[in-house]
């Protein structure tokens, strides 16, 4: 089995909670650079690690080319076992702290770095030896020694962030991020208000650096062209994504607003419906409203059937999607409340409305998704 199974799971969402803090200080209060990162200690599994050709950097500045083996040690510091190119019959062991860098082909696919070799770099901050994950803006380390090897789990996990001018970060839930994106605020604001900031999950970790590092994001979110009217007079145009409605009020405790998420073709950016005065999608009106039972806000479609108002929206479905989309065009998240008064509520109807609205949409739009 090639999934981590980890102790503290750097890239994962367990919790999901996006909320928009302060940093703890200045990057030297909070990593010092010489204490190294604590992990969770548990049992480790038995691994057997392999040959694996490539070269070693020392810090002395020597160095080696050949075949690397690493080599655990109960007692004092690990090693590698080395079989220099050239000399087959002479084997010899360099200590892991006197390793500078080492890059050897084979990669663990999704995981590493990189799809055909791994690389590992001493990061003098933790005095240790780490194993790229990611490249990028913010690089990404983590604290295994596999290469391809196969193993059931790995114990004592870490994640360690890097990024040029704000140092190194050990990252254990996904608010621990903040320092390192501080100068684009979407991303944090997002995990606050879709309930992530303080998941613990390594997923929505990795997630979000990879979408921090993407030059392209919309190829692959795939969102709709959005245009916003804003308040203060503004209007800006671009890719845009509604936020699902969280119709029982269990997954977005931090705010009852209702969220646009937004990408001007340059970078990310996070609206609710107190700054936004109308918006288009696709040419489409959509309109904020309010849900009586939960008191929160969300976006959606009027519609008018025998002569009563309704509004279509979408409801959180599937909560392990960062941004709750659905996986499927199953129409499972549509909802359709009732107007009364100022707000919304849920029909008594609603499923035999939802069938009719369906019915509607596949006769005038058929390639429509509601």
């Amino acid at each position: 089995m090639r999934f981590l199974i980890i102790s503290f799971l750097l890239i994962a969402a367990t919790s999901t909670s996006i909320l928009f803090a302060q940093s703890d200080g200045p990057i030297s209060d909070i990593i010092p650079g010489a204490s190294k990162p604590k992990s969770q200690k548990t049992k480790k599994p038995k691994i057997k690690y392999q040959f694996h050709n490539g070269t070693m950097l020392l810090k002395t500045g020597l160095e080696l080319r050949g075949d690397f083996k690493y080599l655990e040690s109960k007692l004092g510091i690990p090693e590698f076992l080395v079989i220099e190119a050239g000399k087959k019959k002479t084997k010899k062991k360099v200590s892991l702290s006197m390793v500078q860098r080492l890059t050897v082909a084979g990669a663990e696919r999704g995981i590493t770095a990189y799809p055909d070799s791994t690389e590992f770099v001493w990061i003098d901050q933790y005095k240790d030896l780490y194993r790229k994950v990611r490249t990028g803006t913010i690089e990404v380390y983590d604290n295994s020694r596999i290469v391809n090897e196969d193993y059931p789990f790995l114990s004592d996990y870490l994640l360690i962030t890097g990024r040029q001018d704000y140092g190194y970060k050990a990252i254990r839930e996904v608010q621990d991020l903040e320092i390192m994106m501080t100068d684009r605020p979407y991303f944090m604001q997002s995990a606050k208000f879709s309930g992530r900031y303080e998941s613990k999950d390594f997923r929505v970790v990795l997630y979000l650096i990879d979408l921090f590092n993407d030059s392209d994001p919309m190829k692959r979110l795939k969102w709709d062209n959005m245009t916003l009217t804003l308040k203060d007079g503004n209007r800006v145009q671009g890719k845009g994504y509604f936020q699902p409605m969280d119709l029982r009020g269990e997954y977005i405790l931090t705010s009852n607003n209702a969220f646009i998420h937004f990408h001007d073709g340059k970078d990310f950016s996070l609206y609710n419906q107190r700054e936004v005065k109308s918006v288009l999608v696709n040419g489409v009106p959509y309109e904020s409203a309010f849900y009586t039972s939960n008191s929160k806000y969300f976006y959606g479609r009027t519609w008018i059937n025998n002569g009563t108002e309704y509004i279509v929206t979408k409801r959180i479905a599937h909560a392990n999607n960062y941004f709750f989309r659905t996986r499927s065009n199953s129409f499972s998240d549509l909802v359709i409340l009732k107007k009364v008064g100022n707000g919304y509520i849920k029909p008594a109807n609603e499923v035999q409305l939802r069938r009719s609205y369906l019915e509607e949409m596949k006769k005038d739009h058929p390639d429509a998704e509601g």
